[in-house]
């Protein structure tokens, strides 16, 4: 079974000085260079806010600029960046993403609720994939990007470490959830569920409703 965002091309960004396309933000964009080492929260935050503000449902105050031109995204970026702003460690835990996207949200009177799933109340041995498969289903068919923290890898390889990323949809069978997310600007694939039932540390998946 496929899920996804029901308009995943509205996470295209574009840069009409050269023409080039990018699927989502890259915090490389940020102007200063703590700001690029540290970016991948607030710009997964800046994908969930400029997907939901152009999925019609009254919601464009999450993104006012007029175009997904690269200079607006990455005004947008860095206006993210001063509500889920990374501290010495980054943003390193699903309450620091949710606690500033919530502020956010309610400076523009949008009323959304986060939904979470962590790793790190459940050890390796005991965590469920049917669980990790639920809400991934819930999250996309809810038509929101899902925010995925990373702190250890795991097993699977295709992903980076302490890193931010915005999942837009997922292949799910019996035993595997293989997604598809925006990173650094680029699209992705990696298994999912190899990473949630692998993973040695804090980590999770966010997305709105």
């Amino acid at each position: 079974m496929i899920v996804s965002v029901k308009n995943p091309e509205l996470l295209t960004i574009t840069n009409t000085i050269d023409n080039t396309t990018y699927f989502g933000g890259d915090q490389e964009w940020y102007t200063k260079t703590w700001n690029k080492q540290a970016g991948c929260g607030p710009t997964s935050a800046a994908n969930i806010a400029a997907y939901l503000a152009a999925s019609e449902r009254g919601l464009k105050s999450l993104y006012p600029y007029a175009t997904m031109d690269k200079s607006d995204f990455a005004k947008h970026m860095e206006e993210l960046f001063l509500y889920v702003t990374p501290g010495a460690m980054g943003v390193n835990h699903v309450d620091k993403f949710t606690v500033g996207f919530d502020k956010f949200l309610k400076e523009r009177n949008v009323k959304l609720t986060a939904k979470v799933l962590v790793t790190d109340k459940v050890p390796k041995t005991e965590r469920k994939f049917q669980e990790l498969a639920q809400f991934v289903k819930e999250g996309l068919t809810s038509d929101c990007p899902i925010a995925f923290l990373n702190l250890s890898k795991g097993e699977e390889k295709r992903i980076q470490g302490w890193h931010w990323i915005t999942i837009t949809s997922a292949e799910i069978t019996e035993d595997k959830v293989i997604a598809v997310a925006s990173d650094e600007g680029k699209v992705i694939e990696f298994d999912l569920s190899l990473w949630f039932l692998t993973t040695r540390r804090h980590g999770g998946l966010i997305y709105y409703s």
